[in-house]
């Protein structure tokens, strides 16, 4: 009976430290993510800088908390297995090139808003949603920033990596995909890799 009882404690223990590491790690990403925020926010405010210089060290900042390969690879579906090494390597670019710039086009909008997280999710062990306000003096938008956790540290990224951001329930991701699967009904994936690069 004693043993039954050890075993239970004992699984009892497991559970609360694991919740508390889950805890740590929210924090963590919490912590992590309001300082990239400050730290964009420095770079949008410093007039000495002039526009591309200002966005290139935006995107700078920012590129390690995104995993662009994985979104690129997702956007696709299983038309991702159908092509040559050469061809994933090539839409990864255009399409990690495609984020950036559509991210820098956004800046521009950028009047004196704070960001503030309400809320952290985390369905599974190796995904965190961090549910913020963007907050301006005349609205709050919500926008939902979805992180995941490579088995393995990718190389000059960060430990949790953005995969997808919802604005206002609309996902970038599923956005895409839908877009890339309508144009893919008529046309090759050729024709999408050559578009995309037109818009370079």
């Amino acid at each position: 009976m004693r043993s039954i009882y050890k075993v239970f404690f004992l699984l009892l223990g497991m559970f609360f430290f694991t919740q508390g590491l889950i805890a740590d790690e929210q924090t963590e990403l919490k912590k992590h993510f309001l300082s990239k925020i400050d730290e964009v926010i420095l770079i949008v405010e410093d007039k000495k800088l002039l526009k591309d210089e200002r966005n290139a060290n935006i995107v700078k900042t920012l590129t390690p908390m995104f995993d662009f390969k994985l979104m690129a690879k997702l956007s696709l579906g299983n038309r991702w297995k159908e092509l040559s090494q050469a061809d994933k390597d090539k839409f990864v670019e255009l399409y990690v090139h495609r984020m950036k710039q559509s991210y820098s086009s956004k800046i521009d909008a950028y009047k004196d808003e704070k960001v503030e997280v309400k809320e952290i999710q985390q369905p599974k062990e190796d995904r965190i949603a961090l549910i913020t306000d963007l907050i301006s003096k005349q609205d709050k938008l919500e926008i939902v920033y979805k992180f995941h956790k490579p088995k393995k540290q990718l190389e000059s990224k960060d430990n949790w990596l953005v995969y997808d951001v919802e604005i206002l329930g609309v996902s970038i991701l599923k956005t895409d995909i839908a877009q890339f699967k309508e144009f893919l009904q008529t046309k090759t994936i050729t024709a999408l890799m050559d578009a995309l690069s037109k818009q370079s």
